[in-house]
């Protein structure tokens, strides 16, 4: 009896010790999951001497009609794009989060579209691979739980010799997307990078059974990279499909553009545009 009743005494002061670290979260002094314990920090992220290496191809437009949402317009030109980056990620410190930096891989399949007057990029989907990771790197979790990007881990290579670059997304030991490029001019100096939203399907389900969704809002936010290098190119294209990853299924028609660049600057908190659960703009 006296075992069972410290076993409970023992249980009630666990609770009231959760509790009332709950309860400091709610004052807003623990930025992400686990209460606590953050997995990652406050933006903005810094990012130094990363490369960008895209490549916009023109595809059928019935294949942007399922892939970008409501209200946003897809172009009329019936374009797309893939990039391939590898990026230099700065170390910051956030309140009670440390983060180390390094270097990560990441792959973007994004479409030219516009939320009423405002014309951006929408992202379809985004692979990402920290192909030297030894653990604590926030990865998928950060872009998606803050800004809604699309992420998905994937085994990425990002292979650069002789004025090529070559890199492919695998994931189940398939090969999603190859992506090649040449340089052939350099731009000097480089322009300015446009300062344009990218706009992002933020989606969280509930815990409930057949319910809709928590959130599901449409998030814009800008990143203010600043070029330190250009070359225009010339780039190729192929899609491979799993069934979580119907790539294959998007036709490219015709290579209309691809670019290097090397880029530094920041990532920094968005904004929610639209509000599908409310029916309107937020």
């Amino acid at each position: 009896m006296a075992k069972r009743m410290t076993v409970q005494l023992i249980l009630t002061g666990m609770i009231f010790i959760f509790s009332h670290s709950l309860g400091g979260a709610q004052e807003g002094k623990i930025f992400s999951m686990p209460f606590n314990m953050p997995f990652y920090g406050s933006p903005p992220l810094q990012y130094t001497d990363s490369k960008f290496v895209s490549v916009a191809f023109k595809t059928s437009p019935d294949v942007l009609r399922k892939l970008v949402p409501q209200p946003l317009i897809p172009n009329p030109d019936n374009v797309m794009y893939v990039y391939t980056s590898s990026l230099n990620i700065l170390g910051y410190k956030s309140g009670n989060f440390s983060f180390q930096g390094g270097n990560y891989y990441e792959v973007v399949m994004g479409i030219p579209a516009k939320f009423r007057e405002a014309s951006g990029n929408y992202c379809a989907v985004m692979y990402l691979d920290y192909p030297n990771d030894t653990g604590g790197r926030p990865g998928v979790a950060i872009g998606r739980e803050i800004w809604g990007y699309p992420k998905k881990e994937a085994i990425i290579t990002f292979e650069e010799k002789d004025g090529k670059v070559h890199s492919t997304v695998s994931r189940a030991r398939t090969p999603l997307i190859k992506l090649s490029f040449e340089r052939t001019l350099k731009v000097e100096p480089p322009p300015p990078r446009p300062r344009i939203p990218t706009f992002n399907l933020k989606y969280i389900p509930s815990v409930k059974k057949d319910a809709p969704p928590e959130v599901m809002q449409l998030t814009s936010n800008v990143s203010e990279l600043n070029r330190k290098e250009l070359w225009k190119g010339k780039g190729s294209l192929e899609f491979g499909s799993l069934s979580a990853d119907p790539l294959g299924d998007i036709p490219v028609l015709e290579i209309i553009a691809a670019q290097y660049e090397v880029a530094e600057g920041s990532l920094l908190h968005g904004e929610i545009v639209y509000d599908y659960l409310a029916k309107g703009p937020k």
